[in-house]
């Protein structure tokens, strides 16, 4: 019998694995990074062998192992499309450059309000294999999809598909805006009613460039709903996507009124002396920050990360950040911004800085811009971390 290889050895890879056992089958593992146990250990031989090749989000389309199994004619899949193969639950597909997990979450949580059966699963970190079995008594199953995912993807049934919004992100491993664009796209592909097709706000260069779809919802209203935690554009398409299973706006105003904002994005976590000090360590690209700049007051923004290729042309800040506080050899150029900015050596140095100037502004606002790895394991360490920092030397 010819065994199954996984691609990647991360959180879908390992979920994969478990579905594997589950059934008993053969499989082999690759990965560059991690150290895999001798037995499953896949050598280049032993492709002539495998039958089915499970991808992880993140492996590049020129990977070797991709190459050598096409070559092969072994079967390509994910873990997502071998879901739709193997469930007949009705599936919402959310992508988007920001606000997916939070939107895959109030969305779960708004439908089995309102008597649906529904769960989620993909990139907010469950393999949806894992929910094979729960699938055949749920309404509804909403899949977080990333750009990472869905270029791998290629066959794939929704029944409802949601693009919140299109900026660019995600440069460095698409190696560009048109190529990250498309792949996020690709989610309409799979979506046979037009009108189950919701796109939201897009970068301004992308209406220029005809490559935005015809026959989708465009999110054209989006209004002031003033909530705190959230931010307009994101409530509407709320509200926008709700309308189709007769969930109204104002239930869906009153349930995001009692609902706090999610770990890391926008959280605010600590009042200190009227100060209020916010952690959106999620916030990984710059319309993000400038998203989140509009929401606050006379405000000390602590930025950091990799830029992963954005062009710093696409910071646009509110006049209410008087100072930004960045890491020594940033990767963005804030020249545009020189005049408020101020760099910090080190992390104890950051404390000193907040401890000694905070009381200057109405809100501390950790908005990074940029992804997590340089000093931390992803951004839910780093969220933490400036968390931590805060609570235990702001006083």
């Amino acid at each position: 019998m010819k065994s199954s290889l996984i691609l990647g050895y991360g959180s879908t890879g390992q979920d994969i694995e478990k579905y594997l056992l589950s059934k008993k089958e053969k499989y082999f593992i690759y990965d560059d990074n991690k150290t895999i146990p001798q037995d499953l250990n896949f050598r280049l031989e032993d492709i002539t062998n495998v039958e089915t090749l499970f991808v992880s989000p993140g492996i590049r389309k020129n990977h070797k192992i991709l190459n050598l199994a096409e070559e092969n004619k072994v079967k390509i899949t994910t873990d997502v499309e071998f879901f739709n193969e193997i469930s007949n639950v009705k599936i919402i597909g959310v992508t988007g450059t920001n606000g997916k997990t939070s939107f895959v979450t109030l969305l779960n949580k708004l439908l089995n309000k309102y008597g649906f059966k529904s769960n989620v699963a993909g990139n907010i970190g469950i393999s949806p294999l894992n929910l094979i079995e729960e699938s055949d008594y749920l309404d509804f199953l909403i899949l977080e999809l990333s750009s990472f995912q869905l270029k791998h993807i290629n066959e794939l049934n929704l029944d409802t598909s949601i693009v919140l919004n299109l900026y660019e992100d995600h440069i460095d491993w698409h190696e560009s805006f048109e190529d990250y664009v498309s792949s996020k796209l690709k989610i309409f592909e799979f979506t046979s009613n037009n009108k189950n097709k919701y796109l939201g706000s897009v970068d301004d260069g992308l209406k220029n460039k005809n490559l935005l779809p015809k026959n989708v919802n465009l999110l054209e209203d989006i209004g002031e709903h003033l909530l705190p935690n959230y931010f307009d554009e994101f409530v509407s398409m709320l509200i926008t996507v709700c309308k189709r299973f007769e969930i109204s706006k104002k239930e869906v105003v009153d349930f995001l009124s009692s609902e706090s904002s999610g770990e890391h994005r926008f959280e605010l976590f600590f009042i200190k002396n009227g100060v209020e000090f916010i952690n959106d360590s999620k916030s990984t690209n710059l319309e993000s920050v400038n998203k989140a700049s509009f929401k606050v007051n006379n405000c000390l923004l602590i930025m950091h990360g990799l830029s992963k290729g954005i062009s710093t042309k696409k910071l646009k800040l509110s006049d209410e950040i008087k100072k930004i506080l960045v890491p020594k050899n940033f990767e963005f150029d804030l020249t545009s911004y020189k005049n408020i900015v101020r760099e910090y050596e080190s992390f104890d140095e950051l404390k000193l800085l907040i401890q000694n100037e905070y009381k200057t502004y109405d809100t501390v606002l950790f908005s990074c811009g940029g992804s997590s790895f340089n000093d931390f394991d992803d951004y839910i360490d780093r969220g933490n971390f400036f968390k931590n920092m805060i609570k235990g030397e702001i006083t």
